[in-house]
């Protein structure tokens, strides 16, 4: 038990990640004109799908399945799970909607353009969860051992970085 509330603890990052994009789809759905209820809709129904599966990739940086801060990974994870989220996002906001859930036509075109778009969201995914890691993993690294466990991992990496720049510089 206490393992599980340490792994949810290390993945609010993450899950901050997902409600932000929620919080920015339902803002813009209310700036172009959507009734506020669409409009909440819409921001619960991408922020929902993003926090849990951006808490999935967390889970696996905290458990060393995947490196922290190697965009390579995220972007496999992502090119999966966005398009999912995006699918969840599309059938919940029918179902509010039209009282029917339903897929948009042609789902497997609707699947393949959202990977396309995946990368972006991938960088902007492992940016931000880095940004706000930073601030929230040092915090609880005391009792945390996953939190304890990334922030050594970046920690090495700026190490080696820094002894790279440094060898650059004197030869």
């Amino acid at each position: 038990m206490a393992e599980v509330k340490q792994l949810a603890e290390y993945t609010v990052p993450a899950m901050l990640v997902g409600a932000a994009a929620g919080l920015i789809a339902g803002g813009l759905g209310a700036f172009v004109g959507q009734p506020i209820g669409w409009a909440i809709v819409t921001g619960l129904g991408l922020a929902v799908p993003l926090m849990v599966f951006g808490a999935g990739y967390a889970v696996l940086v905290a458990l060393g399945k995947v490196p922290a801060g190697v965009f390579a990974p995220a972007a496999v994870y992502w090119v999966i799970a966005f398009p999912l989220a995006l699918l969840m996002h599309a059938v919940v906001t029918a179902w509010v909607i039209t009282g029917t859930p339903s897929l948009p036509p042609e789902p497997w075109k609707f699947l393949a353009f959202r990977a396309l778009v995946s990368m972006g969201f991938a960088i902007g995914f492992l940016w931000m969860h880095e940004q706000i890691g930073r601030f929230w993993w040092p915090r609880i690294v005391g009792h945390n051992p996953y939190a304890r466990r990334v922030v050594e991992q970046y920690t090495h990496l700026a190490a080696a970085l820094q002894a790279r720049k440094a060898a650059r510089r004197t030869g």
